[in-house]
């Protein structure tokens, strides 16, 4: 066992804090029912992703891991996000990965591995979080434009957290915001104009996001 890869078990592994989005809502800020995920599950889940990701070798562990116990089903869910393991002009990217297994199992099937973005602006400490197929040159003109729209609505909120699509539109993402610290206050959702070009802030619009109500 090398020990790039002995670090992966020594890193404290501490409570998730939010959960998966749905298909049409911004992400929610925090589930109470998440667990720590145990060393020997977090382990199995590390060296399969190792066999098929050479490249998580380079992260330096483990940021956040937690597990799901009997949902739906007997069905168990896990996710664990990894520190970055690359940067490239200045966009940091880690594996956000999402496992379930069925009860009794032992062994988690981690099918669901997508990577998380990390953008820097000039404008916040806070780097923004991306959970959306878009570029980063299109993840900087949302944000622009989100900011230029939210600053119209009078509102004194100016940290840009985390950008995630609206999978049930297309050409509309989710753009979150709130403390400096990352805690989440209120959700933008902007939209591209039609043949609008997504490097361009002015191509996009945004307004307040409201979720709908329950029926």
């Amino acid at each position: 066992m090398t020990a790039q890869l002995f670090r992966f078990f020594l890193v404290p592994v501490s409570v998730l804090l939010w959960s998966a989005a749905g298909a049409d809502e911004p992400p929610s800020p925090s589930v109470d029912q998440a667990v720590p995920l145990p060393d020997d599950d977090l382990r199995q889940i590390t060296v399969s992703l190792l066999q098929r990701y050479p490249e998580l070798a380079s992260s330096p562990g483990v940021k956040v891991a937690g597990a799901y116990l009997g949902g739906p089903g007997r069905t168990d869910a896990a996710t664990v996000l990894y520190y970055p393991h690359t940067e490239q002009r200045g966009i940091k990217e880690a594996f956000d990965v999402h496992c379930r297994r069925t009860q009794p199992s032992t062994t988690w099937a981690c099918n669901d591995v997508a990577i998380r973005r990390y953008l820097q602006l000039a404008s916040q400490a806070f780097e923004v979080r991306v959970l959306a197929g878009i570029s980063a040159e299109a993840a900087f003109a949302l944000v622009e434009a989100a900011r230029r729209d939210l600053n119209a609505s009078a509102t004194d909120v100016s940290t840009a957290v985390i950008i995630t699509e609206h999978h049930a539109e297309p050409r509309q993402y989710f753009v979150s915001w709130g403390t400096p610290e990352g805690a989440l206050t209120l959700t933008m959702l902007a939209q591209l104009a039609d043949g609008g070009n997504p490097r361009n802030p002015d191509d996009w619009h945004a307004t307040l996001y409201e979720p709908p109500a329950l029926e």
